[in-house]
């Protein structure tokens, strides 16, 4: 008993010696066992501010490993981040619904043909110039390019205009775009021109097949060259477009009342007469099973994006590599190159906090955790990819990206929308019913023009 009551004077003694104990120049308490060090309670009690993050993330483990990687930084220790798993697709959507109500997200994630919709739905705060010069120092320009807008927030329209203004809305996270994708077992050396190759189809599709049936490759089914989309899918095809005239709305890729269809003509007079031969024959666009063919190992190759990898590597058999898209007639195509890319919701009450986190995915440790748990190109500048550790051993990555050096950013503008369709009904009427690419341009572009509310050009 005595003890304990010697031990309790003795702390009494200390806490009326510290109480009064005159401030230091900082105003805090001075610890006079600690040769004068001053307390400072500050950041001991400081309250946490928290954030919701919606990522499309199913099993929460790549989130959870950069939650815990931006704690450990001095600018996200105070950072309380919960993530909410929720498909890209669907965050619009469901922030539409939810974020008034306080039970939406502070960050979602989105891919780039949201973006111009989320802005419009009043859902995406326009990031400052300070921070967009910190991600340009970083981003890749074909995600910077995407990720940035001009948007005149009086007359809600996007492209040039009195009052348009120039912002960055999202901070890009990853890259893709297509690529020639090659079965090394046939291929020794990838063809980079789609003269070259389109001859070897022809003579590859008239060979017998590999099976013992007595039927040519082609009777088969075994294309030389296929996609695992379909051959109207002007996604697809925009390489060749681009390489044979056509872009769609513009040089800039913003223009609506320009989506460019009577430019199309020698595309599609090149796609009847030499790639429909080599590729479906007298078949239709999208008659030929060419995905199960390349993962079986029965055709040399097949156009495909980044999305085929996983697919592919887990093949029986199938150890394949990826080439840069074939020239026509000597001109490099420009494919598109797509985002994933995250934003802040305009209306969220936590926008210091969320801008610290938004910053994060562009960092070096975030985007090698992307890498490695998610497969994802990070969406940085080339010579970062250096730096991220894995990138340059990976046997696809650096192929992907060396593809992106020809690519255009996917056209954002809201109108992109009503351009699918048509496009995809005019490379049909051409390739499977025969009607002529004069014809078919001219369906197509009054086809875009009525659904896009712009009037006959």
């Amino acid at each position: 008993m005595k003890k304990i009551y010697t031990t309790l004077m003795l702390l009494m003694f200390v806490l009326f010696v510290v109480a009064c104990t005159p401030p230091d120049d900082g105003g805090g308490p001075i610890d006079p066992v600690n040769n004068g060090q001053r307390y400072d309670f500050s950041e001991i009690y400081k309250e946490k501010e928290t954030i919701t993050v919606w990522i499309d993330d199913q099993n929460g483990e790549y989130m959870q490993a950069v939650i815990a990687a931006f704690n450990d930084t001095p600018e996200g220790k105070d950072i309380i981040v919960q993530h909410q798993h929720m498909g890209s697709v669907d965050a619009r959507e469901r922030l539409k619904t939810f974020g008034l109500t306080g039970n939406g997200a502070d960050i979602f994630q989105f891919p780039h043909d949201h973006l111009a919709a989320a802005i419009l739905e009043d859902l995406v705060y326009a990031l400052p110039s300070s921070v967009a010069t910190r991600v340009a120092e970083r981003a890749h320009p074909l995600g910077l390019d995407i990720a940035t807008l001009l948007y005149d927030e009086t007359t809600g329209e996007f492209g040039p205009g009195a009052n348009a203004q120039e912002n960055l809305y999202a901070v890009p996270m990853s890259l893709e775009s297509i690529g020639l994708y090659y079965n090394k077992a046939l291929v020794s050396t990838p063809a980079t021109t789609m003269e070259e190759l389109l001859a070897a189809g022809a003579t590859w599709n008239a060979a017998l097949a590999s099976d013992g049936s007595g039927q040519t490759n082609a009777q088969k089914g075994w294309y030389y060259l296929g996609t695992s989309s379909h051959w109207a899918d002007s996604y697809f095809m925009q390489s060749f477009y681009s390489a044979l005239g056509f872009q769609p709305f513009g040089e800039n890729l913003d223009d609506a009342s320009a989506v460019g269809f009577a430019d199309a003509v020698a595309a599609l007079t090149w796609f009847r007469d030499s790639l429909k031969p080599v590729v479906t024959g007298n078949q239709n666009h999208n008659s030929v099973g060419a995905g199960a063919n390349f993962v079986a190992g029965r055709i040399p190759y097949i156009i495909a994006g980044p999305w085929n990898i996983e697919e592919y590597d887990n093949a029986t058999g199938l150890d394949f590599g990826i080439a840069p898209l074939p020239s026509v007639n000597g001109v490099n195509g420009a494919p598109f190159a797509g985002a994933q890319m995250a934003a802040i919701y305009k209306y969220s009450e936590h926008k210091e906090a969320a801008t610290k986190f938004l910053e994060f995915l562009m960092s070096d440790t975030a985007m090698e955790l992307q890498l490695q748990m998610k497969y994802k190109l990070p969406a940085l500048k080339v010579d970062l990819l250096s730096g991220i550790d894995g990138f340059a051993s990976d046997p696809y990555m650096p192929a992907i990206s060396a593809q992106l050096n020809s690519a255009i950013p996917m056209p954002t503008i809201p109108a992109v929308q009503y351009y699918w369709g048509p496009g995809e009904s005019m490379i049909i009427s051409v390739w499977n019913n025969g009607v002529a690419p004069s014809e078919a341009v001219v369906t197509a572009e009054a086809a875009y023009r009525a659904q896009a509310g712009l009037g006959q050009a």
